[in-house]
């Protein structure tokens, strides 16, 4: 049996291999790669090759607080080692830097349960100095060499201070950065708005989904022309337009633009123009396509004649005024009215009743249609009295229209509750004077010319003469 001073000796000498082990340990822990893996080697390394019988990380962030256990902290400890850490938390907070040895048994019921004597631990603070959690080594005997544990952890605790948290850090810092893109990636591809951008050279950088419903190309086709604005732009001159309105200087005010679609339809956008932190100018635009479709359309309808589909007295009137005007400023040729009239039409409201009556005009004015040239105006003066204002055409134009319409009325009978009905129509034509100072003027003669048609027996044209 060795003396009591024998194994003082022994001890002695056994005492710096055991820290030199701990601390090659220590050595290849730090050699790792520096991310959130790191304190799940450590603690298991730890126990595994340290010599410590439990071992924990406890991370506090955002409010929470994440524990990052051994195994044998969790085996045969229903409690867990969770409340033990909060307990070794606050006492940490209060001052402890290093060790706290011996009394633990009554911080948590899972000290007792897993008869842990003895605990090293550290805290660990972040990069503005704040506590941010701590690293514990707990043993069921007291280690030989506490300075050796300290010292480990020491080194340990400043690696994680200085290459894990902040790396964890920017980890996390990058994982919500990526969430924040998919968020605004998903925003931008399903906003119910047009989002696109060009780059300096004219090439597509940006093209979300409603685009490519829109327009009908798909963000890897406009991609890959060279000059994609041509495919919305044909025309040089407006295109050059659109590219000077996204410049240095672009205007975040909308302004309307007509781009072209594949299929060749005219769109009506409002286009608004952002520029970027970083220059990129991004396009945002409402499709007012529609919208613009449904005012055009009513404000046909304020001007056409809802039975017949021919322009209303309002619209011919102003149509005639605007031919005057043009004629006084020396612009375009010869302009002729035509006035008409259904011959017998109270007969035919009479014995066929109103609908029958509307039936008729319908039918006229469909004649009428066929018989006239592109760009003359038909109009319902009311009731069943119409003018035809026919641009640079001299009386022999009038007197062939008319005859057309005559004949055509002749050969196609209107049929009303199955009754084949034929019209006849007379008519007064009137040639603009360089005296007209109103449409009135033209009207008066084109009226007074239908007179003398309808005291000519009808079914006639007359031309107004001096």
């Amino acid at each position: 049996m060795r003396s009591s001073s024998s194994n003082d000796a022994a001890g002695a000498q056994a005492l710096p291999a055991e820290d030199a082990r701990i601390l090659s340990v220590a050595s290849g822990i730090l050699g790792v790669e520096p991310d959130a893996r790191y304190f799940e080697m450590l603690v298991r390394r730890a126990v595994e090759d340290m010599g410590a019988d439990y071992a924990w990380v406890r991370l506090d962030s955002d409010g929470s607080a994440d524990l990052i256990a051994s195994t044998s902290c969790r085996a045969g400890a229903p409690a867990g080692p969770e409340g033990a850490a909060s307990a070794l938390q606050s006492r940490l907070a209060d001052g402890a830097s290093f060790e706290c040895l011996d009394g633990m048994s009554g911080n948590h019921p899972w000290i007792a349960q897993a008869g842990v004597r003895a605990c090293v631990a550290r805290n660990l603070r972040d990069l503005n100095g704040a506590v941010c959690g701590h690293i514990a080594f707990a043993f069921k005997q007291a280690p030989a060499s506490v300075s050796a544990y300290a010292d480990v952890l020491a080194m340990l605790g400043a690696f994680a201070q200085h290459a894990v948290l902040p790396a964890m850090a920017r980890k996390r810092e990058l994982t919500h950065l990526r969430d924040v893109v998919a968020q605004y990636e998903a925003l931008f591809q399903a906003a119910p708005v047009l989002i696109n951008a060009f780059g300096p050279g004219g090439q597509c950088t940006l093209w979300n989904e409603a685009c490519e419903r829109r327009f009908g190309w798909s963000e890897a086709e406009v991609k890959a022309y060279q000059d994609p604005l041509a495919l919305f732009y044909p025309d040089p001159h407006i295109r050059a337009q659109v590219i000077d309105s996204v410049g240095p200087q672009p205007s975040r005010a909308f302004r309307e633009w007509h781009p072209c679609t594949r299929s060749g339809e005219r769109l009506a956008v409002l286009w608004s123009n952002v520029r970027l932190p970083d220059g990129m100018v991004v396009n945002i635009g409402m499709d007012m396509t529609e919208s613009r479709r449904t005012e055009a359309a009513l404000a046909r309808m304020a001007r056409v004649d809802s039975l017949t589909g021919c322009w209303n007295r309002a619209e011919i009137l102003k149509r005639v005024e605007d031919r005057l005007a043009g004629a006084r400023r020396g612009e375009g040729g010869l302009n002729t009215a035509l006035m008409l009239d259904l011959d017998y039409f109270k007969q035919v409201n009479d014995r066929y009743g109103h609908l029958g009556g509307d039936t008729a005009l319908r039918h006229f004015c469909d004649q009428l249609r066929a018989c006239v040239r592109d760009g003359d105006s038909i109009g319902r003066l009311g009731g069943e009295e119409f003018l035809v204002l026919l641009i640079d055409a001299d009386m022999d134009v009038a007197h062939a229209i008319c005859t057309r319409l005559r004949m055509s009325l002749r050969q196609h009978p209107v049929d009303i509750d199955g009754e084949a009905v034929a019209l006849s129509v007379s008519g007064g034509i009137a040639r603009f004077a360089d005296g007209d100072a109103s449409a009135s003027d033209v009207l008066r003669r084109a009226d007074f010319a239908l007179y003398q048609a309808k005291r000519a027996g009808r079914d006639c044209a007359v031309e107004y003469r001096v």
